[in-house]
């Protein structure tokens, strides 16, 4: 029990804005989130150790869906299709620009990533926010790896086809 808290300690915050990254709202997330712990609770058997967080983001994914089949909430989302969509807010460090920089390639990548699909902003989002590797992401998303780096490389060639050089040196910086 003292171990689950530990964990909910480190993990909740990740996991609520992951959640509100999905596009669903926060009661909602919450109840998520702790229906995933509660169940941890109660199944002390769960393989999960070895990679905690991308299993937590998981079982949240799942338990956000699930959640929002119960309510039979009517949100703009096709749940069937696995099309949700992804929110991704960029907040660029102050150090690296000054403020009207700043503003102006904010708003230059968020046009650019409302140009990809939320698959790929959600992907685009665990890769290069999160850091995961390939193999925790297609474990995330529930799908293969090639498939993994197939939709990361399709966004971006998206991105840099789009004029969004700035973005992608940004994401280049980042990845190494």
């Amino acid at each position: 029990m003292e171990e689950i808290e530990i964990i909910y300690k480190k993990y909740v915050d990740d996991l609520y804005s992951y959640g509100l990254h999905l596009n669903f709202n926060s009661d909602l997330v919450m109840d998520a989130i702790h229906n995933v712990f509660q169940k941890l609770i109660l199944n002390k058997d769960l393989n999960y150790r070895n990679n905690i967080k991308p299993y937590l983001l998981k079982s949240v994914r799942n338990e956000i869906i699930d959640e929002y089949k119960r309510r039979k909430k009517l949100l703009p989302i096709d749940i069937d299709n696995e099309q949700i969509p992804f929110e991704l807010d960029i907040n660029v460090e102050d150090l690296i620009l000054e403020k009207e920089a700043k503003i102006h390639l904010k708003n230059k990548i968020e046009a650019v990533l409302k140009s990809l699909s939320p698959r790929q902003r959600e992907i685009i989002y665990l890769r290069y926010t999160q850091d995961y590797e390939y193999k925790q992401i297609a474990e995330i998303l529930q799908i293969t790896v090639p498939a993994c780096r197939n939709l990361i490389l399709k966004a971006l060639k998206h991105l840099r086809s789009n004029n969004a050089g700035n973005f992608y040196l940004f994401l280049s910086h980042h990845t190494k």
